[in-house]
């Protein structure tokens, strides 16, 4: 049961981005998750729509409260076929493409079934809310609101197969676009208004979207309500803790590593200092000595060596 429009407190919504409350809000309803994803489907233009879906209890559960290594938030099996992998990380992860790519090939290597041809296996859509942007392969941060990639050919860039799709959603990037935007007439921007509800200045625009769609009016009645249970306000803290203590060491031990790698390279140039330090007085000891034995082979005295150098006689007579 969700709470009346009328009757909402937008100030008091719970950050449905932490993934325990997304979770909640999503993972139990299959009409809500089919309007979102489908949304985000039309967003990218592919021809596809979603009339229903089953709920996966997936076996990638995560071992512990802090896991988010090893966690899917949801999956499901698509109308089609296909099989969704959805994820909401509020904490940006570096190596988050690695392991969406890891996900992906996981599900997609468990979906091929026992007697079926390769061909028979069904694609696998990985879709990624994200609290900032991904990096490409050199290192640049993608600036892009929705990300898509498949596999396609490099240059004429076809589509191999449709059996791979990794959407990445920064959700960081919509906030700052939308500070500016009317109500969305759209759906992908709907979804992604609610979503990023918390950090919406204007909550008048949820109210619009509210009055212009069924289904997002329900999901935030359904957040509305969670929002004020008491149990659920205490385990959604409990989660927001323990993950921004996790992630707090892990930006400390992050820390640590680029230090520790500044003072090896710090090292590294030291070394290579003294090494050429010591090349350049192998080579100066070297013309030093070549110089005294040519001279005193000349019938030089170590006195006129020692002038002539500028060096004292007992240096002279070490190189005799």
């Amino acid at each position: 049961m969700s709470i009346p429009i009328s009757e909402i407190d937008f100030s008091r919504l719970l950050d449905v981005r932490l993934d325990y409350l997304f979770k909640l809000v999503f993972g139990n309803d299959a009409p809500r998750l089919i309007s979102l994803i489908n949304a985000i489907f039309a967003n990218k233009r592919i021809d596809r729509v979603i009339t229903d879906l089953a709920f996966i209890n997936t076996a990638l559960e995560k071992q512990s409260e802090i896991d988010k290594f090893s966690i899917i938030d949801m999956m499901a099996t698509l109308s089609d076929g296909s099989t969704a992998c959805i994820e909401m990380h509020l904490y940006g992860l570096p190596e988050f493409k690695y392991k969406t790519l890891h996900t992906w090939a996981k599900v997609y290597g468990e979906g091929l079934k026992e007697s079926q041809m390769y061909w028979e296996n069904n694609p696998v859509i990985c879709i990624s809310f994200l609290d900032g942007a991904i990096k490409d392969a050199t290192g640049e941060p993608l600036k892009a609101v929705h990300t898509l990639f498949q596999v396609r050919e490099r240059d004429g860039h076809e589509l191999l197969l449709p059996d791979m799709e990794l959407h990445y959603i920064n959700m960081r990037a919509f906030v700052k676009e939308c500070q500016s935007r009317e109500t969305p007439q759209d759906m992908f921007t709907r979804w992604l208004t609610l979503i990023t509800q918390s950090e919406q200045n204007d909550k008048e625009v949820l109210k619009e979207i509210c009055k212009a769609d069924e289904v997002i009016a329900m999901t935030i009645g359904v957040l509305a309500r969670l929002s004020e249970d008491q149990a659920t306000r205490l385990a959604y803290a409990r989660r927001k803790d323990a993950m921004t203590h996790y992630y707090a060491v892990v930006k400390r031990s992050e820390e640590n590593e680029r230090r520790i790698e500044e003072y090896s390279h710090q090292l590294d140039d030291e070394r290579r200092r003294s090494e050429e330090y010591r090349n350049s007085a192998e080579e100066y000891r070297n013309s030093i000595e070549k110089a005294v034995k040519t001279m005193y082979a000349k019938k030089w005295t170590v006195a006129e060596i020692s002038e002539a150098l500028a060096l004292p006689e007992e240096e002279i007579k070490k190189y005799l």
